[in-house]
């Protein structure tokens, strides 16, 4: 319950967010954030795209990535984000902390009983779900209104 949060007994109601989207391609995106940190990841079967983003949310709160950083994204944009204001997922630094990212994901994905994996998780032996592709309908001709 949210409750004691509005009451001002409690700052949070859970100390691990978990997200999921689908949208188009499957297994589509995950994410879990745990305090500071915030680990997402992507992946659409169909295109081949794989992708895994860690960000210090503390340090870099808008998430920025790479592409920021050019000289021509910051002129558009008017933001110049700091050295460290980047995806640390391919940071050897910060390779424990991926780990435990990674594994704090994979716990939450068994605990809620996602039926997908990513190619970097072990199958638990899940059959991957059969999803019908949707079909568009034709279109009717409106009615005119005043007839």
């Amino acid at each position: 319950s949210f409750k004691p949060v509005l009451m001002g007994k409690r700052k949070q109601v859970r100390d691990v967010l978990y997200g999921v989207y689908c949208g188009g391609g499957r297994p589509g995106t995950r994410c879990v954030k745990q305090g500071d940190w915030k680990l997402t990841q992507y992946e659409v079967t169909k295109t081949g795209v794989k992708h895994v983003q860690l960000f210090n949310l503390k340090e870099n709160p808008h998430e920025f990535i790479r592409e920021h950083h050019d000289p021509k994204v910051a002129a558009m944009t008017g933001v110049k984000p700091t050295k460290n204001q980047l995806n640390l997922a391919k940071d050897p630094k910060y390779a424990e902390k991926l780990k435990e990212m990674e594994g704090l994901l994979l716990a939450e994905m068994r605990r809620l009983d996602d039926p997908y994996r990513f190619w970097n998780q072990p199958d638990d032996g899940l059959e991957v779900p059969i999803i019908k592709e949707r079909t568009k309908k034709p279109k009717q001709p409106r009615k005119p209104k005043n007839q």
